[in-house]
């Protein structure tokens, strides 16, 4: 596997998004945090979500990968809630998560939030998560369409968070992938500054990883995203580590 990757603080004070990739002989996970809940607290929610994660992954040996990332996921939440009931500072934090387990052949996946997951196929970008966002339900449950929730003016209001109550359940699924397909874990400070098209044509033309890491970024500030812009892409290459 090769990853890449970028975040930028763009118009905010703070840069409340965090992420991991995997470091040599580290089990292959990816996540993205976007956190929230303030000057302080959101860049905490976010730091110990992925550090719970990625400690629980390492120290546990759980075959089921969904089962794995999902209990990961709870474990941050009950760190992140347990830090929020007790320092004034952090009360009512929360994050979004994004997480990826990468094999050769299988993507297992689990989220929480609105940062995302894409599969890039050489020719096609389809997103993999699905947001628990307020949009997300109307465009379900059709009040309104897809193109619709893409300027909707409470598009940002989260349904679901990492942090935020005593119990939080993730989504898990997985999904195949080949050689030479590309992986996109992202914040919404990249996705809700560009559409797919753009990320796609973006992926299509890109040299390298790096080269699509910049610019997506710089697409979207170029575009007037307010908020953090984070992007992690992960290339498949058959289950070597670059």
């Amino acid at each position: 596997m090769i990853y890449a990757y970028r975040t930028e603080i763009g118009q905010r004070q703070t840069n409340q998004d965090y992420f991991s990739v995997p470091e040599a002989g580290e089990k292959p996970v990816v996540v993205v945090a976007d956190g929230m809940g303030g000057h302080k607290a959101g860049n905490v929610a976010s730091l110990i979500a992925v550090d719970s994660i990625r400690e629980y992954v390492e120290r546990t040996d759980e075959p089921r990968k969904q089962i794995l990332l999902q209990h990961a996921i709870s474990y941050a939440n009950h760190r992140i809630f347990d830090v929020a009931s007790s320092d004034g500072d952090c009360s009512g934090m929360g994050t979004t998560v994004i997480m990826a387990y990468v094999e050769p052949s299988r993507i297992v996946y689990a989220n929480v939030g609105d940062s995302r997951l894409y599969l890039f196929d050489g020719e096609h970008l389809r997103q993999l998560s699905r947001d628990h966002s307020f949009v997300e339900e109307l465009v379900q449950s059709g009040v309104i369409t897809r193109k619709q929730a893409d300027t909707h003016p409470q598009r940002n209001i989260l349904t679901r968070a990492v942090g935020t109550a005593q119990f939080v359940k993730a989504d898990t699924a997985q999904s195949t992938w080949q050689r030479g397909d590309v992986l996109m874990l992202c914040s919404d400070g990249l996705h809700g500054s560009l559409s797919r098209t753009e990320m796609e044509n973006i992926l299509k033309n890109r040299e390298d990883l790096l080269d699509a890491c910049d610019k997506l970024t710089e697409a979207a500030l170029a575009n007037g995203s307010s908020d953090n812009v984070t992007v992690v892409l992960v290339e498949n290459r058959g289950g070597e580590l670059l």
